[in-house]
């Protein structure tokens, strides 16, 4: 019998009701959407649906003020849940048209999708079949590299006018990569107040909450993730962190930067967007993603990135490599999403 709080991986796409109103198959999309990435399993989105528009709102009150205080990484969780939801719609048969922040970059209001019947899901270009097999990497990867066909294919996916994918595929590369990560990690985990903020998404590897992150997904033991958050919080437990992640980064295949050409809210959520539309594709091949975001959320250390990669503002640094399938993360329930009207 499946956890109430993991529910929501179950959805079937025999369920689509075909022969319902459109809200109703809407709100079946949903269902997708909500299974997308978010850090650290935040899920801050809330939907509105209204005739054949979704609207797609940044949940703020889902924040992280001292982890992700510009909220960077909370808007480009929001681009991935909007990535989901289109490839759902694409699939059930709709055309889909995306206008980002109708009411201002300052609104909490990411996007309005419009859906309209007659579109058709490309057969080879259909991403949908991947949501339920994403998963994200924490623990390690298999000693396996990926072909360079394959990484050029999902490299086409950040196909948009001012946002750049950079590899960085050498060992020079990686070895800068994981001092750079290792340094971010000393500065943020001396911080208490740091690791208050993030240690309040950390769960135990039985939890019945329906968001964070287990600790399963790090590899940590039932017994040892008993303990575990509480022990974060109060203690600087750097030196662990970094291990994990050097071996991540070093045991990857290959590293990517991914660079916008505006550094705000629109740009963060189209940057999810696309990533997503990444990651589905890496899925397909059987390829997996590990992110560091901890050198971007230090403005000296960014620059630095920034000097390296000689293009744009990175947003976001991630690993591809190949691992062995992991247990999903838990998801909240499609009716604490949900909101009556977009009004």
């Amino acid at each position: 019998m499946t956890a109430k709080n993991y529910e929501a991986w179950g959805v079937l796409e025999s369920d689509y009701p075909r022969k319902g109103a459109v809200e109703e198959q809407l709100k079946f999309l949903l269902r997708y959407a909500i299974l997308a990435p978010s850090g650290p399993n935040t899920q801050p989105w809330k939907f509105a649906i209204n005739g054949s528009v979704i609207s797609v709102f940044a949940d703020l009150e889902r924040s992280l003020p001292h982890v992700d205080p510009d909220n960077r990484t909370l808007f480009m969780s929001v681009g991935c849940a909007i990535a989901n939801l289109v490839a759902a719609g694409k699939h059930f048969g709709f055309s889909t048209s995306s206008n980002y922040f109708p009411r201002g970059s300052e609104n909490n209001l990411a996007a309005e999708v419009k859906f309209e019947p007659g579109g058709s899901s490309m057969s080879g270009g259909d991403l949908f079949p991947e949501i339920t097999k994403r998963h994200t990497t924490k623990d390690r990867y298999e000693n396996q590299m990926i072909e360079i066909s394959i990484l050029d294919d999902i490299k086409k996916c950040i196909d948009r006018p001012g946002f750049v994918l950079s590899y960085l595929c050498d060992k020079d590369s990686k070895s800068m990569m994981a001092d750079l990560v290792s340094r971010a990690h000393q500065i943020q985990l001396a911080k208490k107040e740091f690791r208050q903020n993030l240690g309040e998404w950390l769960r135990n590897n039985w939890t019945g909450e329906p968001d964070g992150m287990p600790l399963y997904t790090f590899g940590v033991p039932d017994a040892v993730s008993l303990g575990f958050p509480v022990a974060f919080k109060e203690f600087d437990l750097s030196r662990a962190v970094i291990y994990r992640d050097s071996g991540l980064i070093h045991g990857c295949s290959c590293l990517g930067v991914l660079t916008t050409d505006q550094d705000d809210r629109p740009a963060w959520t189209l940057c999810g967007t696309l990533l997503e539309n990444l990651l589905l594709k890496a899925t397909s091949y059987g390829v997996s993603a590990s992110f560091f975001s901890q050198p971007i959320g230090l403005p000296e250390l960014r620059t630095e990135l920034e000097s390296s990669i000689g293009r744009g503002h990175p947003q976001l640094i991630f690993s591809l490599g190949r691992a062995l399938p992991m247990r999903s993360t838990p998801r909240r329930p499609l009716e604490d999403v949900i909101l009556e009207s977009s009004s």
